[in-house]
C-alpha cells in the first residue's frame, strides 16, 4: 500500500468554514471524480482551533499555544500500489485535469505552503489493552513539565 498526506492551509482571507466547505463540496469531489478509482481510502481531518482541543485545560492550551500549527487540514490517501500512484500522477500531469484541480485549488488553497508527504504506517492492536493499575491525579499532567 502506498499512504500520502497532505498538509494544507487555507488561502489568506477567508475563513476556516469557508475552505472546509469549498474542500469538501468542489476539491473533494474532483479528487473522488478523477482519482476515486484508484483509492482505497481517502480523509481529509480538519484541525480543531487550540481553544476547542482544549477547552478547560490550562495545561494542554499551553503544549499547544507553544508549539504553534498553521495547517487547517491534513488530508490522506490510500492508494493500493505503486502503479496507482503512478496512475495518479499521470492523471494530475494532464493538461486538462491538472488545470481543474489548479484552478479549483486557488479559490481555497494556500498553494505555496501545501506539503506532501509519503508515509508508511504500522498500527499497534489494542483491542485487548487493559487500563494499567495507577490512579489518576488530576493535580498535575504530563504536560506541567
Amino acid at each position: 500500500m502506498v499512504t500520502i498526506m497532505w498538509l494544507l492551509r487555507r488561502k489568506p482571507g477567508i475563513s476556516f468554514e469557508q475552505f472546509r466547505e469549498h474542500y469538501e463540496t468542489s476539491h473533494a469531489v474532483l479528487g473522488a471524480k478523477y482519482l476515486g478509482h484508484l483509492l482505497t481510502g481517502y480523509r481529509r481531518n480538519y484541525v480543531l482551533p487550540a481553544e476547542t482541543v482544549a477547552a478547560g485545560n490550562p495545561a494542554m492550551s499551553a503544549v499547544l499555544a507553544a508549539k504553534g500549527w498553521d495547517y487547517d487540514c491534513i488530508a490522506e490517501w490510500d492508494l493500493r500500489d505503486e502503479a496507482a500512484f503512478a496512475q495518479v500522477i499521470a492523471t494530475l500531469s494532464d493538461p486538462a485535469i491538472g488545470k481543474m484541480f489548479h484552478d479549483d485549488e486557488e479559490h481555497f488553497l494556500d498553494r505555496s505552503s501545501v506539503r506532501l508527504v509519503r508515509y508508511e504506517r504500522h498500527e499497534t492492536d489494542t483491542s485487548r489493552c487493559v487500563p494499567p493499575d495507577v490512579p489518576i491525579n488530576s493535580g498535575s499532567s504530563l504536560w506541567d513539565n
